[in-house]
């Protein structure tokens, strides 16, 4: 009762806590069970169960320490034959605005690197999209490796790997754009089209980005 008491919780609110605390430890071992064979679950994940939906027939990775948090919307998998979605260690998932979605398509591979966090992005890859570690993404940023159609009959549907290197920010409603390669330590200014390279250590903004200024190493930044 102490206990409760120092953090300021009646005994009313500890049970109810108490209660879905392990009633997800329920659902999240009916969970594993369900998914065995298409998502592998590291060690020390913490898992909102309800808030992962998984969709299709490739191979998701959740990474050691991977947490899921609870929140209004899911974060979905959505995968096709041959695909897979690895997420490295410590990789901290989000839904307070959006749901994440990540979807890779036939023979596609999605790689997330250690301790990156996102809150309601969309990442969509037909061939690869690679995050290096320490990437944090706001919600309703969106990175495509491809145009997803053609764009006529005589202008057949590009397709080119996104990568984007390590300690990187993107701020809300930002697009990246196939092809693109963002350099490690930079920043990416909200509701920006990123369609072309952009170098180290640079803040870029604008529709299209474009470099408007420099920023120091990221690698102790929260």
């Amino acid at each position: 009762m102490r206990s409760m008491e120092n953090r300021g919780l009646s005994f009313k609110e500890w049970f109810y806590l108490y209660r879905c605390y392990w009633q997800n430890r329920l659902n999240y071992a009916r969970l594993r069970r369900n998914l065995r064979g298409k998502v592998e679950f590291g060690e020390g994940c913490d898992i909102w169960a309800k808030g992962l939906n998984y969709r299709g027939f490739g191979k998701v990775k959740l990474g050691k320490g991977t947490v899921l948090m609870t929140g209004v919307y899911p974060t979905i998998f959505d995968t096709e034959k041959g695909s897979d979605i690895v997420l490295g260690e410590r990789v901290l998932l989000l839904s307070k605005y959006c749901s994440n979605v990540f979807t890779a398509f036939e023979n596609a591979k999605i790689e997330i690197g250690d301790d990156s966090a996102f809150n309601g992005v969309i990442i969509s890859a037909k061939e690869r999209v690679k995050l290096g570690k320490k990437v944090f993404a706001s919600w309703r940023v969106t990175i495509f490796d491809s145009d997803t159609h053609d764009l006529s009959n005589t202008r057949k549907e590009r397709i080119k790997p996104v990568e984007i290197g390590d300690y990187v920010l993107i701020g809300a409603g930002a697009v990246i754009l196939q092809g693109v390669k963002i350099g490690s330590h930079s920043v990416i200014g909200a509701n920006s089209v990123v369609s072309r390279d952009i170098p180290d250590h640079s803040i870029a903004a604008g529709a299209p980005a474009r470099v408007i200024g420099q920023v120091d190493d990221r690698d102790l930044a929260r």
